[in-house]
């Protein structure tokens, strides 16, 4: 049975492998995240062709809420193409006994494949659940529906800078000319302790001002060692305060601008700015296509975080995916897991 066995050191580094080499994969669908997400169990399902080369992937973490049933999620899976759904459902098949163990009530998948109605429908039509644009609140969804992305296929350094209007150009070369600076911080860098303790510092200060909640720090010490390309960009002025500071993971020829985070002080001086072109510099040097700038809930002008990430992504950026693929197991319990 194709679940894989982690206790083989060959078998788990060719999977992580053809998750990292896949054009499917993700980051979400690397084993890595299990190292970040350690308070849920993980499953690792996969299909194999003639030759025993893996096809197919769905990396699944899975959590019991009310310490009997498990909600199962393989996050951004399958690691296959979405279109092709004989093999999906071959994927689902394999996961089957790992539902059993896990007493599962519910499998999602929510793969970054663009909004496709027509595809939705074949696979309600095959008796799957499918929440998909017919959702009035888009936050329901577990990951973002919304992202803003960046497409950096073909593009150089040299040439990064005419893919923002001339508004944004003026804005990032102020910020050179103000005497801020970026650096990049690695796991392996004498610094890393400090920048990651400037990094949950600054962390604290950004939620307690815009009045959100943040995760604890062991967090994002497990997603920085999770992934062999974690790193921490930090941008600072002429006096060495830092301004802001972020995580960003280069994984499978994306990079993924995933926590971000900037002081109260010397605002006006747009240190993020900086810090994200810096970061797309970065991305394009590291071979990555894309630059992830993350979900987006509000579309509107007035809404600054939509307009910052547009700024840098354009209207060509704004990616809406296609939704969760929800396999029931216990529709009672689906039902209310999802609040109807």
């Amino acid at each position: 049975m194709p679940v894989l066995d982690l206790n083989n050191d060959i078998m788990v580094k060719k999977y992580e492998n053809y998750v990292k080499e896949s054009p499917y994969g993700h980051m979400l669908q690397s084993m890595g995240w299990k190292e970040v997400k350690n308070n849920w169990d993980a499953d690792y399902v996969f299909l194999e062709d003639d030759n025993g080369e893996i096809r197919a992937a769905l990396s699944i973490l899975s959590v019991k809420n009310d310490g009997e049933n498990a909600f199962m999620y393989a996050p951004r899976g399958p690691v296959c193409d979405f279109y092709d759904i004989e093999t999906v459902q071959e994927l689902i098949k394999e996961a089957i006994p790992v539902v059993k163990k896990r007493n599962g009530f519910f499998l999602r998948m929510d793969p970054e494949v663009l909004q496709d109605n027509e595809l939705v429908e074949k696979y309600r039509g095959l008796g799957y659940a499918f929440r998909s644009n017919e959702q009035e609140n888009i936050k329901v969804f577990t990951n973002p529906k919304h992202n803003m992305i960046l497409d950096l296929e073909d593009i150089s350094e040299e040439e990064v800078m005419k893919l923002f209007s001339s508004n944004q150009r003026t804005k990032i070369r102020k910020t050179y000319k103000n005497g801020l600076s970026t650096r990049i911080i690695r796991v392996s860098d004498l610094i890393f302790e400090e920048a990651l303790d400037r990094f949950y510092s600054l962390t604290v200060d950004m939620s307690k001002r815009q009045g959100i909640l943040y995760r604890p720090k062991e967090y994002f010490v497990r997603l920085m060692n999770g992934y062999s390309d974690a790193c921490i960009f930090e941008t600072f002025d002429d006096e060495n305060e830092v301004l802001s500071t972020c995580i960003v993971v280069s994984y499978n020829k994306k990079s993924f601008y995933i926590y971000a985070a900037s002081s109260n002080n010397k605002r006006n001086l747009n240190a993020s700015i900086q810090m994200n072109y810096e970061a797309i510099l970065y991305a394009i040097r590291n071979g990555s296509k894309q630059y992830d700038m993350g979900g987006i809930f509000d579309f509107e002008p007035s809404n600054g975080l939509f307009m910052f990430k547009y700024n840098f992504c354009g209207v060509n950026g704004h990616k809406e995916f296609i939704g969760e693929l929800d396999v029931v197991f216990n529709e009672e319990l689906y039902s209310a897991f999802n609040g109807k």
